[in-house]
């Protein structure tokens, strides 16, 4: 059971995070909590794994969930602050991995376990997505999006992490039959 492109492209717009790009903490040594609301509007039941680029500073809560069609939650994500005279890391921030709740998975399922399950990992690979939610520090300018987006999709096809750049790897058709063998 393969998931579609278009479905995966359509699953982009149909969960939606309001704060929609992202949060905005006081660099100050007080500890902070802002919410951050998921809503799945498609039609397949999705689970989310969240990760943060500083886990002793950010905690996410809860940080493995599922949303079924139409559902929504809230996230709490807490800061635990920036002590004085310590310039805060401009380039932290959370990611929101989701992807397709699997078919086969079981009924009474622990998101966590799916996740970390290793035949779900497979089917899991087709429909994940990364969501970058950045943390703006008060004071500071507003992490811009589009310089990074073009970074990551070229670091992607060095690893040879993209599927859509089989093509790009090979340029005789000979080369091309080994590769899928």
């Amino acid at each position: 059971s393969r998931v579609g492109l278009s479905t995966m492209a359509d699953l982009e717009q149909k969960i939606t995070f309001d704060p929609p790009k992202y949060v905005t903490f006081d660099p100050v040594p007080r500890e902070q909590i802002k919410d951050v609301t998921i809503t799945n509007t498609s039609n397949h039941p999705m689970m989310f794994k969240m990760k943060t680029t500083r886990p002793g500073v950010f905690k996410m809560k809860p940080v493995f969930f599922s949303l079924q069609p139409n559902q929504k939650k809230s996230i709490k994500l807490q800061y635990s602050g920036c002590p004085d005279g310590v310039k805060p890391n401009l380039k932290d921030r959370f990611s929101v991995i989701m992807a397709i709740v699997p078919k086969n998975a079981p009924v009474d399922w622990d998101v966590e376990k799916i996740w970390e399950d290793q035949k779900m990992q497979v089917e899991l690979a087709d429909s994940v997505k990364r969501k970058v939610l950045r943390i703006h520090y008060e004071g500071y300018e507003v992490p811009a999006d589009p310089p990074d987006k073009s970074d990551k999709k070229s670091k992607k096809k060095k690893k040879g992490g993209s599927k859509e750049s089989i093509d790009d790897k090979v340029s005789d058709p000979a080369d091309y039959r080994t590769q899928l063998q």
